[in-house]
């Protein structure tokens, strides 16, 4: 009877031993498999837009990309334009973390712009593209016709956001001394509008935010003018205020 007891009990106690060893054999198994997945690491986030990198800390470059009012010769006294404006503002916000480059020239129209794209702009791989024509387009001596200055403005937004990493603002320019020359410029303004919605881009409207200051009397544009077309120093220095204030208050995130 006690060598029937004792079979029973080694009988079961084998049967545990078999079991656990099947469980064991398959956790090796599993663990073999596991061994030649491939290996998943978790990857922060990094920022993609202008104004993330900036809040982050992380260095950016801007092209202004313009004719005469954006070159860094605009003004013949010498004095800083809004570009150059705008560089020492940026020093002074985010030292040692924006790069900016001037590619205004003077004359030029979107169609200019366009043959220069590659050589002024892209090659600097800028994080933002300020683009900046119209008054060159609809009155200077290499103007354009409305339909082909959408089209060419068209052509370098696509290239520039073809990058994958260049954000477009464009800025339109300020309105002239002549109301007759502004009416001319109009459709082009409204071209540039459309531009912006069509294409999802930045705007900033500095025709249509000095028009309004000027309708209101708030400024004199005789006296922000060295002639019909081109900003003096003071205008510049509206310019750099007015485009400071868009970007603090729509366009760079907190």
């Amino acid at each position: 009877m006690m060598l029937k007891k004792a079979s029973f009990f080694l009988f079961i106690a084998l049967i545990i031993i078999v079991i656990a060893g099947e469980k064991n054999l398959k956790n090796v198994q599993y663990s073999q498999q596991a061994a030649f997945l491939p290996e998943i690491e978790t990857v922060q986030a990094q920022p993609v837009s202008f104004s993330e990198k900036l809040a982050t800390g992380l260095p950016v470059t801007i092209v202004f990309l313009g004719d005469y009012v954006t070159s860094a010769d605009s003004l013949p006294d010498g004095n800083p334009n809004h570009v150059l404006l705008l560089t020492e503002w940026f020093n002074d916000q985010y030292p040692n973390q924006v790069t900016t480059i001037n590619a205004g020239m003077n004359a030029n129209t979107i169609s200019h712009m366009k043959e220069r794209i590659e050589s002024d702009v892209l090659t600097y791989t800028p994080d933002l593209v300020v683009i900046s024509t119209g008054l060159n387009d609809a009155l200077g001596a290499w103007k354009i016709s409305v339909d082909e200055y959408d089209k060419d403005y068209q052509a370098v937004i696509d290239e520039i956001l073809a990058t994958g990493r260049s954000e477009v603002l464009i800025r339109t320019p300020n309105p002239t001394n002549s109301v007759e020359k502004n009416k001319t410029m109009r459709p082009y303004m409204r071209v540039s509008r459309e531009l912006a919605k069509r294409d999802n881009v930045y705007v900033f409207d500095f025709y249509n935010v000095m028009a309004t200051d000027i309708h209101a009397k708030d400024i004199s544009q005789v006296a922000f003018m060295q002639n019909t077309f081109y900003p003096n120093t003071k205008g510049q220095a509206y310019l750099f205020d007015k485009f400071k204030t868009y970007l603090t208050t729509e366009f760079i995130q907190p």
